[in-house]
């Protein structure tokens, strides 16, 4: 997973690189090397620090156009080019849903009112209601007039909100436009910083936002002056205000796992060991297989004295049944996983996601509907 994301920050880079952002660049591609490490990464921070990467000069502006194309822009105009799809005749017209989905938008100003949360919302609340906005919202999606703006201004909106330190900061001073009183003075000066932390230097457009939210990757932020940094990884915001909240929780994520270790060590201490296991360690060293479907395992040596026969059949039962059940939970994670794939590649539109999931090895499930187990062995167990 680190691989491709490092492989989405190389394209990006160049992207930027192209568009002559070279400092946008070089945070990408620190962010790739970070994430994985990469000649082609290496080489370009290189190519930008020796001040050898001149970005490629744009084509020449049609005369009919004397305004230039901003790079925040360039992936709206792109898309408008792709939805007039060569024929005037043929652009889709926008049903009353995507104009309700607009109009619940349009002309709000206050993140909670924009993403139709209460100022006590939840983050689970404020994902979905991102989740469901963003999806009716999506310039693909949705061709009403004003969908593109009402797009950004939703991912604006989660993208403070989201943010523990930035949503304190919003509910305490708010924006600049919604306090003109604030205009004045110190307080109006410390306000306008405010609003510039809010929209200035973004890391991330509201595009890119939703890529990533729905590619299963989830935003997070670290404090380095107003910038915002997104990762793969899911990290908790690290502040002396939620510090207390930070560490329990990260307990009670682990609680689980300290649970089974606990039981795993009282398990090791008061039941004696099994009679046998699938891979070779310790003193299980001489190798067997199954009677019916030749499953491969491994016992210590005293195993026929200490077993009789009859006991050695309902064990290798037990093993082929075992088996199986690895071979079941096996194929559902593969498939589970490979929806997954398909789901963010309908979403997104990225074909990776379609390659991958096409690649993916269903062995196991095949495995699994053809092993047969055998027919219980006698009545009694050993």
């Amino acid at each position: 997973m680190n691989k491709d994301e490092a492989e989405r920050c190389i394209n990006i880079a160049k992207r930027c690189i192209s568009e002559g952002n070279n400092d946008k660049a070089e945070k990408f591609l620190k962010k790739s090397l970070a994430l994985h490490e990469s000649a082609i990464a290496q080489e370009l921070l290189d190519s930008i620090k020796n001040g050898t990467s001149a970005a490629p000069k744009p084509p020449p502006t049609p005369p009919s156009s004397s305004t230039p194309t901003s790079p925040s822009s360039s992936t709206s105009e792109t898309r408008k080019r792709a939805n007039a799809g060569g024929s005037e005749g043929s652009k889709k017209e926008a049903t009353t849903d995507m104009i309700a989905a607009v109009n619940k938008v349009k002309g709000k100003k206050d993140y909670y009112a924009i993403l139709g949360c209460s100022k006590t919302a939840t983050d689970s609340e404020l994902k979905k209601a991102y989740r469901k906005l963003a999806l009716a919202l999506h310039p693909d999606k949705n061709c009403a007039a004003g969908a593109n703006e009402a797009f950004k201004a939703v991912g604006n909106a989660y993208a403070v909100l989201s943010n523990s330190e930035k949503r304190a900061r919003y509910d305490k001073y708010g924006l600049e436009d919604d306090t003109p009183s604030r205009s004045s003075g110190s307080r109006g000066g410390h306000n306008h910083r405010f609003h510039r932390y809010y929209h200035d230097d973004e890391d991330i457009s509201a595009e890119e936002l939703f890529n990533m939210f729905f590619g299963g990757m989830q935003p997070t932020y670290r404090g380095g002056g107003r910038r915002t940094q997104f990762y793969s990884n899911y990290t908790r915001e690290q502040n002396s205000n939620g510090e207390q909240a930070s560490v329990i929780s990260s307990l009670l994520q682990m609680s689980p796992l300290l649970l089974l270790i606990l039981m795993s060590v009282l398990n090791s201490i008061f039941t004696e060991d099994p009679a046998w296991s699938y891979h070779r360690n310790g003193n299980y060293k001489n190798e067997r297989t199954t009677s019916w479907n030749s499953v491969r395992y491994f016992v210590k040596g005293d195993f026929t004295e200490k077993y009789s026969n009859q006991k050695i059949l309902h064990l290798e039962y037990d093993i082929e049944r075992d088996y199986k059940q690895d071979l079941q939970i096996k194929c559902i994670n593969n498939q589970r996983r490979k929806e997954q794939l398909m789901y963010q590649y309908r979403v997104t539109g990225n074909t990776r996601y379609r390659d991958y999931a096409e690649t993916m090895d269903v062995a196991s499930c095949k495995e699994f509907n053809e092993f047969k187990l055998p027919q219980y062995i006698g009545n009694s167990r050993p």
